[in-house]
């Protein structure tokens, strides 16, 4: 991968394409990591800025129940697509500000939120089948509604099995917010080409989570501290491995690769 500063996401959209997502290496994965680290150090202030908002945020609609809970739910992935839109901004040296934090809100903000609203569903149809009452006890904070043959083991299990159907789910929703806001697809044409190029990496991915493990839990051992250094890297991970498994200079896609995936992706639907 090149340096943030000339990753392949010019502005010039006639210079890059998307295209069918690319098969990575295992190694590619410390080049996404180290072009968050780069673009860390590079706007530290904005990035700190953007995850105290983000917090601020969270923290105000958790403490109102059921509409700050959906409101909170329904526009993280605003966030994460304005945040992405900065990187790919920052790419052409535009500067990186807090303001991008907001940007979604300009550009897609129905399909956004429509992510949200079928992240939320998805989600929530999975939680409800696996752990049933115990889950809307939980969600509620309501342990007195727990069944009378609540058992400590059988939830591990439920859990465990949970969040083994959580992770297409995840694989999904992973690069929906930068192909929405970059490319304008359809909700479900992003998360399918998420889901593809996801799978395609299914071992670039298993080695980025195993390094990300220790990153969080460094987050949580400096009382979330890190998490201000740790999110801004990830996020911009994410960025970098967008631009490496879906773009494609222009001429080689005239060459054959591919002629207008974006396009096409829309309209298979």
């Amino acid at each position: 991968m090149q340096s943030s500063s000339s990753l392949p996401s010019s502005p010039k959209r006639e210079e890059y394409r998307l295209v069918f997502p690319k098969v990575c290496k295992t190694k590619d994965v410390i080049s996404w990591l180290r072009e968050g680290k780069l673009h860390f150090k590079r706007y530290p202030g904005a990035w700190v800025t953007c995850i105290l908002i983000w917090f601020v945020f969270s923290l105000l609609m958790s403490v109102i129940p059921i509409v700050g809970q959906l409101a909170g739910g329904l526009l993280n992935y605003v966030f994460i697509a304005g945040l992405m839109l900065g990187c790919y901004e920052s790419a052409a040296d535009k500067p990186f500000t807090s303001q991008y934090m907001f940007a979604g809100f300009k550009h897609n903000l129905s399909k956004l939120v429509g992510l949200g609203v079928v992240s939320m569903l998805v989600s929530g149809l999975i939680m409800w089948i696996t752990l049933g009452d115990t889950y809307m006890a939980m969600l509620t904070e309501n342990m007195e509604a727990l069944p009378a043959d609540f058992d400590v083991n059988n939830l591990a299990i439920s859990v465990l099995i949970a969040t083994l159907l959580l992770i297409p789910l995840m694989m999904a929703l992973w690069f929906a917010p930068v192909l929405i806001i970059r490319h304008d697809l359809s909700i479900f044409a992003a998360l399918r080409l998420s889901f593809v190029a996801c799978f395609l990496n299914t071992l670039p991915f298993f080695m980025y989570g195993l390094i990300l493990l220790p990153m969080f839990l460094f987050g949580m051992f400096t009382l979330g501290l890190g998490f201000l250094i740790v999110l801004p890297v990830m996020l911009v991970s994410i960025y970098a491995s967008y631009v490496q498994i879906f773009l494609e200079p222009v001429d080689a896609v005239e060459q054959g690769i591919n002629d207008d995936p974006d396009q096409e992706a829309n309209e298979s639907e």
